[in-house]
């Protein structure tokens, strides 16, 4: 059996390196405490979020009704919506400024990237699928495939919730954390647009220590 990490191997070429590092046979908490080690790696930043995003998107899960397995995937999803943008450039990544036409293009696909780092491994599956359309919006002006309403699959909604709501109150890319209320306001505001407006209210109305005894109705694209 390979070893469960192996940093020497994570080199430029890392999304090739990805699964030569991770042993995809092992259980799978061995394979995400090796994928956390990896992400803590190359930006600790990222692991911090989506340990929180872990803890928002699941609570938000079991509010909307999602079966025990279902809430399962939507937590490995959490925790690792974002390992695809470890395959952009670090110049890129920490760039301060804004970013040419081609760096956004690049920043864009870190979903479809993540998504095909993580489908090779079985229990990361369905995780994946909802990893690739959690930058969709409600809209459709998202990315990486500017699907809309409910094509957008229904954990992937969850996740972007809680991604975005992570985002504003702690203070990720160089922007000044929101308290808990105000970003909560924002949320309501960014709901038929950015976010799913049901999903939106049901995150409001509940205090995230507790979830909702009557689930919405799930509309899967």
């Amino acid at each position: 059996m390979k070893d469960l990490y192996n940093p020497t191997t994570i080199a430029s070429t890392w999304t090739a390196d990805l699964l030569s590092a991770i042993c995809v046979e092992c259980p799978p908490s061995a394979v995400l405490l090796a994928l956390s080690r990896l992400i803590r790696l190359h930006d600790p930043d990222m692991l911090a979020h989506g340990q929180r995003t872990v803890r928002y998107a699941t609570r938000l899960g079991k509010a909307a009704g999602l079966s025990d397995a279902d809430v399962t995937d939507l937590g490995y999803a959490a925790l690792l919506h974002d390992i695809g943008t470890l395959t952009i450039p670090v110049e890129i990544r920490h760039k301060r400024g804004p970013l040419a036409a081609d760096e956004y293009a690049l920043v864009q696909s870190h979903p479809r990237a993540g998504a095909e780092l993580l489908d090779p491994i079985p229990f990361l599956s369905v995780a994946s699928v909802w990893i690739a359309h959690h930058h969709e919006r409600w809209d459709g002006t998202g990315y990486p495939y500017g699907v809309r309403g409910t094509y957008i699959p229904f954990a992937s909604r969850i996740l972007a919730i809680a991604d975005t709501f992570d985002a504003m109150t702690s203070g990720r890319a160089g922007h000044r954390a929101m308290d808990g209320d105000s970003a909560l306001r924002l949320l309501r505001l960014v709901a038929g647009s950015q976010l799913d407006p049901d999903l939106v209210e049901l995150f409001v109305r509940f205090p995230l220590g507790t979830v909702s005894d009557e689930p919405i109705r799930q509309t899967d694209g």
